[in-house]
């Protein structure tokens, strides 16, 4: 899986980590006072999913790719409304960021991404 330069993979590797960190403080944020979801809030930790998204994407990286991928989706139904900031919301898109980070901190490990219900979680609240 993780057959590029080395250098690569870890400017890869640490720009994911801080889109990750990012992320995860907007979630946090969004999670202690969902009164702020505002556009501006909801759009950057969209970008951040998105960029780690096509990183991997890029790299080729698939388990990165599907996990970043479901929370764009999931970002992306709370940009346009169609979800709300529940608590369940706030706790899946958590869950899917801590998936990301032992994604990233193993990359070599042998995944089956199917069977992670945190993912599953993930996808169905993209529906």
């Amino acid at each position: 899986m993780f057959d590029h330069d080395a250098e690569v993979l870890a400017a890869f590797a640490e720009e994911s980590s801080v889109r990750i960190a990012s992320l995860e403080a907007g979630l946090l944020k969004l999670e202690s006072d969902p009164s702020c979801a505002s556009a501006e809030l909801l759009n950057a930790v969209f970008r951040d999913a998105h960029s780690v998204k096509a990183g991997a994407n890029l790299l080729g990286l698939r388990p990165v790719e599907t996990a970043a991928h479901r929370l764009e989706n999931v970002l992306d139904k709370l940009r346009a409304g169609r979800l709300a900031p529940g608590p369940d919301v706030c706790q899946a898109l958590l869950d899917g960021v801590d998936l990301l980070r032992e994604i990233l901190d193993n990359p070599a490990a042998q995944r089956t991404l199917d069977a992670d219900p945190r993912l599953a979680a993930l996808t169905s609240l993209a529906g």
